[in-house]
């Protein structure tokens, strides 16, 4: 007998933006002017909008950021250095950077904060942090998450701008920054709106699994998908319809397909 494995359905939000895809495989990842960094730096390139125009490379440098804010290539320029906040009782390599504001043509996206942090409290309810810690004990995980001017939105960050940030990890893997630039993950702020996975999911017949959808933008690279604050953004009486197919329960009948409408939000 095969158990109905949908026992519930957090919802985070459905929801579609208009506008194609930026082409961010062939995105030009080089750096013009690097400065001279006191530890081993790791790499990441944020992008904005729909057509992804508007490119800012963001370098960790131990308790430094370095964060291209004009988007010239050059990180040498004295307004692209951002010290780590100090926070009290945090562990060693636990970073919090605020950035402020991102220009990015006539618009203005605010509170850009890049976060490094432990994930062992996650390992217990999420398989791909556990293999990762397993692997790399020491192991930080990365958050970005900023504040979207986006007009013909309304969400609930300042001057009604959609909040949207990466998490700790998403369906394809944990997110980490590059230790080289060529190799650096492509975060997409502003660009076209999928619903998708919210994170791994492994469903197993004979145990009840909630599936956990999100509404955001895949980037380039594990956990580099940006997801949307719903709050304000997407109307409450939108919701998703999840369709199983469960195989046949004996040889020679067709699969079984239910449909379930998703109402639940967390």
């Amino acid at each position: 007998m095969i158990h109905r494995f949908i026992s519930s359905a957090v919802l985070v939000a459905l929801f579609c933006a208009s506008g194609f895809a930026a082409d961010l495989a062939n995105v030009n990842r080089t750096i013009a002017k690097e400065p001279a960094y006191k530890s081993k730096p790791k790499y990441c390139l944020l992008v904005f909008g729909l057509e992804a125009r508007t490119k800012v490379w963001v370098v960790q440098d131990g308790d430094t950021l370095y964060l291209d804010r004009n988007g010239n290539g050059d990180l040498t320029e004295a307004d692209k250095k951002v010290a780590a906040e100090k926070q009290e009782g945090a562990e060693e390599d636990q970073y919090t950077f605020k950035v402020g504001d991102i220009r990015d043509g006539m618009l203005v996206h605010k509170g850009l904060t890049v976060g490094v942090m432990k994930i062992d409290h996650m390992a217990d309810l999420d398989e791909q942090v556990k293999a990762f810690l397993a692997k790399n004990p020491k192991g930080r995980g990365y958050l970005v998450m900023v504040e979207m001017e986006m007009p013909g939105w309304k969400g609930t960050g300042v001057g009604g701008r959609v909040q949207q940030q990466t998490f700790a990890d998403d369906v394809k893997g944990i997110l980490q920054f590059a230790d080289k630039a060529q190799d650096a993950p492509i975060i997409h702020f502003g660009g076209p709106w999928q619903v998708t996975l919210f994170g791994a999911h492994q469903l197993t017949i004979g145990r009840e699994t909630d599936v956990v959808l999100g509404v955001g933008t895949p980037g380039v690279g594990p956990g580099s998908t940006t997801y949307v604050n719903y709050d304000g953004v997407i109307p409450d009486t939108v919701y998703p319809t999840l369709e199983v197919t469960y195989p046949p329960q004996k040889p020679g009948e067709p699969p079984v397909q239910e449909r379930y409408e998703l109402k639940k939000r967390c």
